[in-house]
């Protein structure tokens, strides 16, 4: 059998001569690692790394030696990102096997041995005492992998991250971050909780305002009465925060995917009065509650009518939303009760309102105002296409297109704009919706 013609047939177009290499290379076995891994590692090679690579890790335990070596010797870090990914999903009879890679002397080793056992869900259980072994590695991206698997395991692991919090090791502070990520601030001890509540106003006396990362929703009202603003929203159990941390937990519940619903709704950020406006950042139980087909509309809704509503408390309210990733904006102004504007660029059809002074001299971002020939012969994309925008824009006087944050920035606060000339009174406070009271804590690590 030629080995070699094998592995250079896993780069055929055809599905079925391809899988029938891999299916010969797999029962060729131990003999077959040497050429695959070769392919694997070669960053030219016609074949697909991912398939090279899932033939090794069909092949199993005999693999497992050659990659840690061709990880430690990786020339660069695709190549290390190739081997660590055929590494860390062999099929072994028990993956008590990578343990005895996280004593290796090479980082990238220890970091796939940790990653090997932080998926299925629970893997590394078994295996706590050596993932605990990591938490003091002196490198990050070590130290990161076995938080990520060790949190995996879920509250099995509290009982000995705690233990290692009442000990004197290195690693006692990764051992409360992990404990933080797998259940939030009921996973910590009374003497962490007190330690971290200390923190928290140590850091609270000396805070400047720093601009947000804004990635979801977020109301604004035009008032300083904090308590107000937690009964119309239905928050109970206020704990006092910084800033930094509100906005923390804030991005944590949106983008924590380890939560059951994705869209963890257990608290809400109530920010200190800016500028005289106190913002709220946060899921609402209707919201997150909605199925995916009936999500835009039930969002839409609650949108509309919560701030109707809360402008009739207010005097008026503003909704805010955009989106780190899909160019979604959009927002809603509401007075005495009534809505007098909503935008949502993935809606234009759906608007209330015929223009606000918010977005007086910006171009509503569903606005084509480029002639269809304007980039014709201008490859997309690069420096040459950059350079003619500009040029487009500047000789037909084409406005900026306006955001959820220019319209905040002109009619209420832009919490991408805080900073030192921001005007702070108060403390923003982490409160619980009824979901939050039901549930307990959210799990993630925050910054403080």
């Amino acid at each position: 059998m030629d080995i070699d013609a094998l592995v250079g047939q896993l780069a055929s177009k055809v599905a079925g001569e391809r899988k029938a290499a891999e299916e010969q290379l797999v029962a060729v076995g131990e003999a077959a690692i040497g050429p695959v891994l070769r392919v694997l590692c070669d960053e030219s090679a016609p074949v697909e790394w991912h398939v090279s690579g899932a033939v090794l890790r069909r092949i199993g335990e005999p693999a497992f030696g050659p990659l840690v070596d061709a990880i430690a010797a990786a020339p660069t870090c695709e190549v290390a990102r190739r081997c660590s990914w055929a590494f860390s999903g062999l099929d072994v009879a028990d993956k008590a096997v990578y343990a005895s890679a996280m004593p290796h002397p090479v980082a990238r080793v220890r970091e796939a041995a940790a990653s090997a056992l932080q998926l299925p869900k629970g893997a590394g259980e078994p295996y706590l005492p050596a993932l605990a072994g990591l938490l003091d590695d002196p490198d990050d991206d070590v130290r990161r992998r076995a938080i990520w698997a060790i949190g995996e395991v879920g509250w099995a692991a509290v009982p000995l991250l705690r233990q290692i919090r009442r000990g004197g090791a290195r690693k006692r502070r990764a051992a409360l971050t992990t404990l933080a990520d797998i259940g939030g601030w009921d996973a910590l001890e009374e003497a962490d909780q007190r330690a971290v509540t200390r923190l928290i106003e140590v850091k609270a006396a000396h805070e400047v305002p720093e601009p947000m990362h804004l990635c979801g929703t977020w109301y604004a009202l035009p008032t300083t009465d904090q308590a107000a603003v937690l009964d119309a929203f239905e928050l109970t159990r206020p704990t006092p925060v910084t800033m930094r941390l509100g906005g923390s937990a804030w991005n944590n519940d949106l983008h924590n995917w380890s939560s059951v619903a994705h869209l963890d709704c257990r608290r809400m950020y109530v920010s200190p009065a800016l500028d005289g406006w106190t913002l709220v950042f946060g899921i609402l139980p209707a919201v997150a509650h909605a199925t995916d087909e009936d999500s835009e509309e039930v969002w839409r809704a609650d949108a509309m009518s919560r701030s109707a509503a809360l402008s009739g408390v207010f005097g008026e309210a503003h909704l805010y939303g955009a989106s780190c990733g899909d160019g979604w904006t959009a927002w809603c102004i509401a007075k005495a009760g009534e809505v007098v504007r909503f935008y949502d660029v993935f809606d234009p059809d759906g608007q209330i309102g015929d223009g606000h002074p918010g977005e007086e001299g910006y171009l509503l971002p569903h606005v084509d105002a480029f002639p269809d020939d304007a980039f014709d012969g201008v490859p997309l994309g690069g420096d040459a296409f950059t350079e003619r925008y500009l040029q487009v824009k500047r000789e037909l006087n084409i406005p900026d297109e306006a955001h959820a944050t220019t319209v905040a920035g002109r009619l209420s606060v832009d919490p991408s704009g805080l900073g030192p000339h921001t005007i702070v009174e108060g403390r923003g406070v982490i409160a619980l919706t009824a979901c939050g009271l039901a549930e307990g804590s959210t799990p993630g690590a925050l910054r403080i």
